[in-house]
């Protein structure tokens, strides 16, 4: 024994008979097939803790495919570094009716650098299984021991793994024979009556059947059954770590991983200091920065370091002129320190759907950095994406905008909220003067202006080829048959984030001839088609991530032979969830003026609330294809 504890974590389920009927898909009961794309059989975990910095895994695993779509189910697969040895690893497959057909050996297996698309390098590999089954459903038998040097990333239970998942049994049993305190969060299981606990940290699952995503749900996180586990001592691949509550975690972080990497060259020092010298505030300096650091680097991903989380210093960034996302705030951190600004790395989860860092259970979270900058010149704080060439100043919406992050400080971690763009300022506005002729063909000159979230939809057409944009408007505008972009002109205001587009446009059969008449959509530019399924049975919440505003006014002129017949009636409609607007008017000079209004609120709302939310969008979009009728001929 060393005078650390050990921690010894295995995995381990239990043995399984080799009769046929054991892997036979016929065994499976019919409950646990319904919306299955594969079914787990079994995945047993059992954790035992005999040292704070070493892990041994054995896994034995039995999974069901039933389809090419529950592939990804399988997880034959273990990845390695320097600091971890895979000391055993096979598999075996069974087809249909439970006979062996394949037994893979460690040898066998696809052993391969653990590099994804952007990463330039990285010290961990992978050895997984690559089969391609004949026919289906098939059975996999994996088994694996995996020894590793680090317990700062412990293994959840996770009884129904994701969607088209079902589990037909599924244990997790922790035993502690050292000092060493172990956390544990419970999050979801009360909701699952096939989920027992046996003990402390000792739960089984029997027969779960598979969750269907269903639209507008909240992240799987608030719902799927799930314990997590942590240490309060552990070890990072030698560093050795506590972690009692967030502000623990963070002056570790800050101690061992952060405070040795903010060295930068002479030169740069002299350069970024010229560069600000005239600046006249605090934010205008951090500007300058920001934009300097977006100019000369570029992300690519980097995973080496312990675990990936300790940034490449600002003196390499530097040198190579890239680097992934803890890289780059950390160069972008060492530029502003050498300029008098104070900034702090911030841990989060990057991704279109918001999740937030678990604020009430501290261990390591997040996939993503971005930089923490607290108030300048007195006004909010600011937050900077470093990974982005293009994004503004302080622009965040899209991916890491309004969630809980964690703030590394000298002190320790905080929980910070980032920035939340309201409903209101998430708006496209389109301005429009249509002519509309005999023959149905409409031409037009179109303005269009976002801002808030709506921006980042956008802003990325300005880098776009004709042909790209052209492809982007089409789909866009899919209503509008035989669309043709003649010309097409942007600015993008960053100080104001906002992305103009001025576009002239020629739909040579907009309209329809029926006779002596002429039917149309007035609504012409912005119109929402989507709407959501029907369920007959609403299982989750409604969650509308990001609420925003879409008004169009334009004016349309008739061709002299045209005269108005019918106009669609002007509709109002207001509910919890935002309000709708439509009126075409006729006006002097032989025109129509349209103008419509969509509003969109954020927010979380029972699932009881579902059916009406969906009420609402199917009015919208019959409204929006809602036809004008114009007599040809005087």
């Amino acid at each position: 024994m060393t005078k650390f504890s050990y921690l010894v974590i295995i995995l381990i389920a239990s043995q399984f008979a080799t009769s046929q009927e054991t892997y036979s898909s016929n065994s499976i009961p019919s409950e646990l097939l319904e919306n299955a794309n594969a079914v787990i059989r079994k995945n047993d975990v059992q954790i035992t803790i005999e040292d704070y910095d070493k892990v041994e895994i054995v896994t034995n695993r039995i999974v069901t495919v039933l389809n090419k779509k529950g592939l990804g189910d399988i997880k034959a697969g273990e990845s390695y570094d320097d600091d971890t040895n895979i000391k055993s690893i096979e598999a075996s497959i069974y087809d249909d009716k439970g006979k062996k057909i394949s037994r893979i050996k460690s040898k066998d297996f696809n052993d391969v650098s653990a590099v994804s698309n952007g990463t330039l390098y990285s010290d961990n590999r992978v050895k997984y299984l690559d089969f391609t089954p004949r026919s289906y459903p098939f059975t996999v038998h994996f088994e694996s021991k995996v020894v590793y040097n680090s317990t700062a990333f412990m293994p959840a239970w996770v009884p129904i793994e994701y969607f088209y998942a079902s589990t037909q049994s599924s244990t997790f049993k922790v035993i502690n024979e050292t000092n060493v305190e172990v956390k544990f969060k419970e999050s979801n299981l009360e909701g699952y009556s096939g989920i027992n606990k046996k003990g402390l940290l000792s739960y089984e699952a029997q027969n779960l059947e598979a969750i269907v995503p269903q639209a507008y749900s909240p992240d799987f996180s608030t719902y799927g059954p799930m314990v997590r586990i942590a240490l309060k001592d552990f070890s990072m691949k030698g560093v050795q770590g506590s972690n009692e509550n967030w502000l623990d975690f963070g002056k570790w972080m800050n101690e061992s991983l952060l405070i040795d990497v903010g060295e930068l060259p002479e030169e740069v020092i002299i350069e970024i200091k010229s560069l600000t010298k005239d600046a006249k505030t605090q934010k205008e300096k951090a500007k300058i920065v920001y934009e300097f650091m977006q100019e000369r680097s570029r992300y690519i991903s980097v995973q080496v370091g312990i675990g990936g989380w300790k940034p490449t210093e600002a003196e390499k960034v530097h040198e190579v002129a890239y680097g992934d996302c803890k890289g780059l705030s950390n160069y972008t951190k060492a530029l502003l320190n050498e300029v008098g600004i104070t900034s702090y790395h911030a841990i989060i989860y990057g991704d279109r759907s918001i999740r937030n860092i678990d604020k009430d259970f501290s261990a390591t979270q997040g996939n993503h950095m971005i930089l923490y900058v607290p108030e300048l010149d007195d006004e909010k704080d600011i937050w900077l994406e470093c990974t982005s060439k293009t994004n503004p100043f302080g622009y965040l919406a899209g991916w890491t905008d309004d969630r809980d992050a964690l703030v590394i400080t000298e002190d320790g971690g905080k929980i910070l909220h980032t920035t939340v763009y309201p409903t209101s300022q998430n708006k496209q506005n389109v301005t429009a003067q249509v002519n509309l002729s005999a023959d149905g063909m409409a031409t037009a000159q179109v303005t269009m202006e976002t801002s808030g979230f709506q921006y980042q939809l956008r802003d990325f057409l300005q880098s776009k080829t004709d042909k790209e944009r052209n492809i982007q408007y089409k789909q866009f505008w899919d209503h509008i048959n035989g669309l043709k972009i003649t010309n097409s002109t942007f600015k993008n205001d960053k100080e104001q984030s906002v992305f103009s587009e001025v576009l002239e446009i020629i739909a040579p059969k907009y309209a329809s001839k029926s006779g002596s008449l002429l039917l149309f959509e007035p609504v012409m530019f912005s119109r929402n088609s989507y709407v959501p399924a029907k369920y007959e049975e609403r299982n989750y919440d409604l969650k509308i991530d990001r609420g925003y505003v879409d008004f169009d006014q334009y004016t349309i002129v008739l061709d002299p032979q045209l005269t108005v017949d019918a106009l669609p009636n002007k509709v109002s409609l207001e509910t919890k969830f935002g309000s709708y607007l439509l009126e075409v008017n006729e006006l002097e000079g032989n025109q129509l003026e349209v103008k419509r209004k969509l509003q969109i609120n954020n927010g979380l709302f029972s699932k009881e609330d579902y059916k009406d939310y969906r009420n609402f969008l199917d009015e919208v979009a019959k409204h929006d294809k809602s036809k004008s009728v114009l007599k040809v001929g005087k």
